[in-house]
């Protein structure tokens, strides 16, 4: 073994030690035949984002579609190429935009194809023109932060065209939006090379640049492109831009691409699903290929376009849905190390999260508006007595709370104390600010001021289902953590004597002042019944407000768009009703791009990969210290496996279920949780294990584990033989993308 190949071995070794990927995967899976099924597939790349191919690593990433009818387009995107000036965080602290290259052959195209192949985490295809032909693959590598374009060409189209296209600097929303007075796009991008690197740097009135770099390697009949950005606050980015390229193009690509693969294919085995449903197999996994590509440990927080830039509203991160639907499916999948990204956010930001609240209450309370950047600035203006100053987004008290609830799942799904000693503080701030704001009235309840329930037209409103909701689970929680607290008696009597969430004969209402009496794309009214799940279809006395509620939602279709759908899936699923959640996931699909994107005027990546959450609720859900399993399967679903899915208590549950019925389910503990388990399993169960199982009646059980043990609860012993494996299916392979032929599933 020479010793560059040693070097790269060394560091896949390294890599997989520290990021705790070297867990035993017990599948009978063939990974790379089964992403291969679900592979984006397209028969003709079209001039649309949202018909293109995307790769990325967290923070550099590219989405390659046509510029036109004889050139292809690779948009290139960074995450944290933000604007630093002093205002709004749609505009003076924006993403901006980068710029793309063009590939233009010298003949005509006569077709184009592509494919995303899950599995390597790479793009390729090939172009035929009346000339010849054009071979391509693309990968930003795993490991560091460059984009590879390879070509491989016939003798007639040796000499295309590879060009780079700078964007103006400045915030994608002026495209649509009315620009503040004063505001102005950056300076002009400077073109220039030294060496065999060209480069363009994009100053920034706020101090320092953003440089994209490219270099070229030239072989017979091919041409490999090597491409990064980087960006400085306080000086130049040029030199770091022109480093990483050389480096990149200094080394064997083949090379480059095994340690890139490796990462991947450490990766998706951390937990499985197969579904016979080829369209939402394919969709869920395409997501979790997406998550990877978008945020990693280290990165930056996810926002609602990830490294994959085009012109949008949204150039920023809304906290009153969008950031805690991204992360949701990130918990179940057992991609913990992802999910920090929004803690480690959440902890960076408290000094702003002081200073979002009016100074009355900045001595004990801490909150965030509707919109910010990674700083998290983003002020509310709630008071005991409305301000009349106030805007809709500026009375979005429980913004900060729910993303303390993921902030929570991250600690409930690992265990993990250290995560629960830092959410301690930040969660008593949050639900500070409701203490100083609520005032007990004539009935002898405590009730909560003006606050807006996101995004009703006209949804100021007092006691706000929003924040009654987010309030009671936030006073719940903190007894749960620490119940010796000096607070613990007002959290308790909250809990006690808090108005009931404000009714009327169709259910549940914004709030005590409206009615919910308007189609309404978000579910903040219902937050109780999801995600927070205090009120729950278990409790008999709830099911009938449960019911009324939702039908009447569902009613008042008119104005709803993709989460919409997802939240719809989702409430049936904790409601155990799969065939209407199925019903839902299958109406997103209406609004789901061939890419798997979503678009509202610009890209929200919360939609698609919200729909992932509300797959994994149909197998399995943890909410309310309860495992259950299979709790929501569609009746058409008659084969299902999944692995190491991941649930509160931080256990791994794996289950098989065949000819509609749970053949066995294993239970493996992580953390030395008790366990209390619904698997979905009638009559006499078996356990293999050294635990006791006891019966707690309808389908329940109880056991305990030890950390790092495991039990399997099945019926016969023969069932132990079947594997978790990828599960039949009728119809279509490769769903998703662009095809023009039907494709059989070969399994």
């Amino acid at each position: 073994m020479n010793k560059k190949k040693i070097f790269y071995f060394l560091i896949i070794t390294v890599f997989l030690a520290q990021t705790g990927f070297a867990q035993t995967n017990t599948t009978a899976i063939n990974w790379q035949k089964f992403l291969s099924r679900n592979d984006l597939v397209f028969d003709t790349l079209t001039t649309k984002w949202e018909e293109g191919v995307f790769t990325g690593n967290g923070l550099l990433g590219a989405m390659l579609y046509m510029k036109n009818s004889n050139a292809l387009r690779l948009e290139v995107g960074r995450t944290d190429v933000i604007d630093g000036r002093e205002g709004s965080p749609a505009f003076e602290k924006a993403r901006l935009p980068i710029g793309h290259f063009e590939l233009r052959p010298e003949g005509k195209i006569l077709k184009n194809t592509a494919r995303l192949d899950l599995w390597n985490a790479e793009a390729n295809g090939t172009i035929v023109t009346d000339k010849g032909t054009i071979q391509w693959r693309t990968a930003t590598l795993s490991q560091t932060n460059v984009i590879v374009f390879e070509t491989k060409v016939s003798a007639g189209e040796r000499k295309f065209q590879w060009q780079f296209h700078p964007e103006v600097s400045i915030s994608p929303r002026t495209k649509s939006r009315k620009t503040p007075n004063g505001y102005v796009a950056n300076p002009p991008s400077i073109l220039a090379m030294t060496g065999a690197v060209e480069y363009c740097k994009q100053p920034m009135l706020a101090g320092g640049d953003y440089t994209t770099a490219w270099a070229a390697k030239n072989k017979a009949n091919s041409k490999i492109y090597y491409i990064s950005v980087a960006i400085n606050r306080k000086q130049s980015s040029v030199d770091e831009a022109i480093q990483t390229v050389s480096n990149g193009a200094k080394d064997n690509l083949q090379q480059l691409l095994n340690v890139h693969r490796q990462w991947w294919h450490q990766y998706y085995p951390q937990s499985f699903i197969s579904l016979p449903d080829a369209r939402l197999e394919s969709f869920y996994w395409i997501q979790q290929y997406k998550l990877a590509s978008a945020t990693r440990e280290g990165k930056p927080a996810l926002d609602l376009m990830g490294p994959w830039f085009r012109y949008t509203p949204w150039p920023a991160y809304w906290f009153n849905l969008n950031i805690q639907l991204t992360y949701s499916p990130l918990y179940a999948a057992n991609q913990l190390d992802l999910a920090n990204g929004l803690v480690k956010m959440i902890d960076e930001g408290k000094e702003n999260l002081s200073r979002n609240v009016p100074v009355a209450y900045r001595h004990n309370a801490l909150a965030l508006g509707r919109a910010a950047t990674s700083d998290l600035y983003s002020p509310v203006k709630v008071n005991p007595l409305r301000d009349t100053t106030a805007s809709e987004s500026d009375l979005e008290l429980g913004n900060l709370t729910w993303c303390l609830y993921n902030y929570w799942l991250q600690y409930r799904y690992t265990m993990d104390e250290s995560v629960k000693a830092k959410l301690f503080p930040l969660l008593k701030g949050s639900i500070n600010y409701y203490l100083d704001v609520m005032t007990k009235e004539e009935d002898g309840k405590w009730h909560l001021p003006h606050t807006h329930s996101p995004e009703y037209p006209g949804g100021i409103t007092r006691d706000c289902n929003y924040d009654l909701s987010l309030f009671r689970w936030g006073c719940a929680t903190l007894l749960k953590i620490n119940p010796g607290d000096s607070l613990a008696p007002r959290w308790k009597d909250v809990l006690i004597n808090l108005t009931d969430y404000p009714t009327d004969a169709n259910g549940l209402r914004i709030g005590r002042d409206v009615a919910f009496n308007k189609s309404h794309r978000h579910y903040s009214h219902m937050l109780m019944i999801h995600p927070l799940c205090i009120m729950n279809w278990e409790q008999p006395e709830s099911r009938p407000l449960i019911e009324k509620s939702l039908q009447h939602w569902l009613s008042l279709k008119s104005e709803f768009a993709g989460f919409s759908f997802t939240g719809s899936a989702s409430i049936h699923a904790v409601m155990g009703q799969g065939d209407k959640a199925l019903d839902y996931l299958n109406q997103l699909f209406g609004y789901t791009k061939p890419n798997t994107m979503y678009l509202e005027e610009g890209p929200v990546i919360e939609t698609p990969l919200a729909a992932a959450t509300s797959i994994q609720e149909l197998l399995l859900q943890s909410w309310g210290e309860k495992i259950r399993v299979f709790p929501a399967v569609p009746s058409s679903w008659k084969d299902l496996s999944f692995e190491n899915l991941r649930t509160e208590g931080a256990f791994l549950i794996s289950a098989v279920r065949k000819d509609g019925e749970t053949k066995w389910v294993k239970i493996k503990s992580l953390a030395g949780e008790p366990c209390i388990i619904r698997p979905n399993m009638e009559g006499k169960l078996q356990i293999k294990g050294q635990v006791q199982l006891k019966d707690l009646g309808n389908g329940t059980y109880s056991f305990q584990l030890k950390k790092g043990e495991e039990a399997i609860l099945y019926k016969n012993e023969n069932d132990l033989s079947l594997k978790a494996d990828a599960v039949k299916q009728d119809g279509r392979i490769n769903y998703w993308g662009k095809t023009l032929s039907k494709l059989t599933a070969k399994n």
